[in-house]
């Protein structure tokens, strides 16, 4: 279309010229040293367009190695990059072997090379051929200008796949160094240190990852609260274990698991005092059945305050059986029989337990009723053998 466009106006114009020149040809003259070259007009047009006509095909001779070159590269060019998208649909459909191979022939030719060695990596190591493996990812480096990370990343999962934990480690920590936003490299840390149990480590990576990834925030707590569990349980030392609890977010000390360790280890330290305050005060808010029970079983406070704490609880929590089990429980450390059957008798109405019912005919035994306590007892292991035959079924 273009060219048939010039051809029309190429004549078009000719023919004005040629009209022109009929009624008055010209004449040109060109001297060159002792030679004169006459000519009219029309024919010295005419040789210039013959000389323009012979430039440009000799031109296009000399040119044709040169395009020949940029076309055969070109064919290659698409040839490469149809031999790696048929390595990434054998990769797809699981035949390892020719895509490792069509990605091995597209590499010469193809623009971008890193995906071929990657895939080339991958189909190797689905093929359990580590060496070979290891030999792409190292060509990757060494040809790759770009893309690193992408490197780094897919030879961490290769060194977690082989149980080099404390490598991938390394590893990972290379594209953190210089890409702290990098979500996939900060998410395999976290996983690498849970399987390596290395909590403080998590602690250090979680709020970055709480920034980088937000939609995992639930997790990423529960994650945060076993970690500092798991310190606190590791820890002897009270000035530590001290240090753990006021540097812990609000939400971890929300946390019963977390608040139980730190009062089991203050406990074993013998500041059952200080591990009584810790749980008053959580129990105010929230609530937590082995918080109660461990409270009960200490003896800091007197029997007045500790039942004054525990009916606190109640009005808060309403009345649970546990709750009346507890405060039967420091009734029982006074010997105040009377008020621990009370509610004794209160948790049996609520839920008949096991262990309410052994710790009432106890109670009953020491006010002198032998015949309700040995009644209390019957009922108690009734319901145990229920338990048992259904744990066992």
């Amino acid at each position: 279309m273009k060219y048939g466009f010039f051809i029309v106006v190429t004549i078009l114009v000719s023919t004005l010229v040629s009209n022109l020149l009929l009624k008055d040809s010209g004449y040109i003259a060109i001297y060159f040293q002792n030679y004169i070259i006459e000519m009219s007009l029309l024919i010295f047009l005419l040789v210039c367009f013959l000389l323009i006509i012979i430039f440009l095909f000799i031109k296009k001779i000399f040119g044709t190695p040169i395009l020949i070159y940029k076309k055969t590269n070109l064919y290659k060019k698409r040839n490469a990059s149809a031999l790696l998208e048929k390595s990434y649909l054998m990769l797809a459909q699981g035949n390892y072997k020719k895509a490792e191979k069509y990605a091995k022939n597209s590499l010469q030719y193809s623009d971008t090379p890193l995906i071929a060695y990657l895939q080339g990596a991958i189909a190797a190591d689905k093929q359990n051929l580590h060496k070979k493996r290891d030999e792409w990812v190292k060509d990757a480096f060494k040809y790759s200008t770009k893309g690193n990370e992408a490197i780094l990343l897919l030879q961490a999962k290769f060194q977690i796949s082989d149980q080099k934990l404390e490598a991938a480690v390394t590893t990972l920590n290379k594209i953190t160094e210089k890409n702290k936003s990098s979500i996939e490299a900060q998410h395999l840390l976290k996983d690498l240190y849970i399987e390596l149990k290395d909590w403080q480590k998590i602690l250090d990576i979680l709020p970055a990852l709480k920034k980088l990834d937000r939609s995992s925030m639930t997790s990423f707590e529960e994650l945060e609260s076993i970690a500092h569990i798991h310190i606190m349980n590791s820890i002897n030392d009270t000035k530590k274990l001290n240090e753990i609890w006021n540097k812990a977010p609000k939400n971890i000390k929300n946390n019963s698991e977390f608040t139980k360790a730190y009062c089991q280890s203050l406990i074993k330290d013998n500041q059952e005092y200080l591990a009584s305050k810790i749980i008053t005060s959580f129990l105010s808010k929230s609530y937590d059945y082995t918080l109660v029970v461990i409270y009960s079983q200490m003896n800091v406070d007197n029997s007045e305050i500790s039942q004054k704490n525990i009916t606190r609880w109640i009005k808060t929590h309403g009345k649970r059986d546990e709750l009346l089990i507890a405060a039967a429980t420091v009734c029982n450390k006074e010997k105040l029989w009377g008020q621990a059957s009370r509610y004794l008798e209160e948790s049996i109405s609520i839920s008949p337990s096991s262990e309410a019912l052994f710790k009432l005919g106890e109670v009953l035994s020491h006010l002198g009723k032998i015949e309700a306590g040995n009644s209390a007892f019957e009922r108690a292991l009734k319901i145990q053998s229920n338990l048992d035959v259904n744990n066992k079924i």
